[in-house]
């Protein structure tokens, strides 16, 4: 496959949830229709796996930083779209960021609550 080739008509699509500001009740349903032509091949993938490279630092990388050699190989496999990229942990660290001090604090007393019954 050549990286370098140019994209041409190829617009994907997804819908997505949007808030004013973080915190907010009010929220939109959009679908997002992202057009790719114009980037090569290198591009657009080098978009794909960015999103690949944050979920593995932030999950395993992190996890198992102690295990890791400095200047080495790391191979992971990506999975499909929708399926589950991060593990239960990294999830809730993630969701848990997008929140403030707050409504964290409801959030886990919440989950406390939900693991007494």
């Amino acid at each position: 496959m050549d990286m370098n080739e140019i994209v041409k008509d190829v617009t994907l699509t997804k819908v997505c949830s949007i808030r004013p500001f973080k915190g907010s009740d009010e929220v939109k349903q959009v679908t997002l229709a992202v057009k790719y032509d114009g980037l090569t091949i290198g591009d657009v993938l080098a978009k794909a796996l960015r999103q690949d490279v944050i979920a593995w630092q932030n999950g395993p990388g992190r996890k198992n930083f102690d295990k890791l050699v400095n200047g080495s190989t790391v191979n992971v496999n990506a999975s499909r779209p929708g399926a589950a990229a991060v593990d239960p942990e990294t999830a809730m660290v993630a969701k848990l960021m997008t929140m403030t001090p707050e409504e964290q604090q409801k959030y886990l007393n919440e989950l406390a609550k939900k693991v007494k019954r």
